[in-house]
């Protein structure tokens, strides 16, 4: 009786870890984005170490990947993705995307001569916003504070 005790506990336990899965599952419209660095290991030739002239001087830098799924009626709406970048050298540019499907990506990249002059990206973050402004989704990196400049306080 005690090994079918254990059997039905088990069951209990993978029956209560189910059913948290499906109530706390993943949404199916959602914001995602991510960070890729970019330096050498990023070229293919450097993968499948074939001859490529550019692995003397490799790109250097990241991107964003920004991926998005929505529902029909917001794509309806005519949406776009702002996307806030705060550089660390603290100055911010603010880029625009539109959507005009459900489903999509759009990448953000920031290579060499311009990632040296803003010593890269310090953080960011995107919303999916309609033209009255409604934002639908948002996704902020861990780091993300509104900058405050010295303009705005005079």
């Amino acid at each position: 009786m005690h090994a079918t005790d254990s059997l039905m506990d088990k069951k209990f336990k993978l029956s209560a870890l189910f059913c948290l899965l499906l109530l706390t599952g993943c949404d199916k419209y959602y914001l995602s984005l991510r960070q890729v660095p970019v330096d050498a290991s990023y070229l293919a030739s450097t993968q499948a170490n074939t001859p490529d002239p550019r692995r003397a001087c490799p790109p250097h830098g990241l991107k964003i990947v920004l991926q998005w799924a929505v529902p029909p009626e917001i794509i309806e709406k005519k949406p776009q993705i702002i996307l806030q970048v705060i550089y660390k050298n603290h100055t911010e540019k603010t880029f625009v995307y539109p959507i005009d499907s459900r489903l999509g990506s759009k990448v953000y990249t920031l290579l060499d001569q311009e990632y040296d002059e803003t010593g890269g990206v310090l953080t960011y973050r995107a919303e999916i916003m309609t033209p009255d402004h409604q934002v639908y989704r948002e996704w902020k990196h861990q780091l993300w504070v509104n900058l405050i400049t010295l303009d705005e306080l005079e």
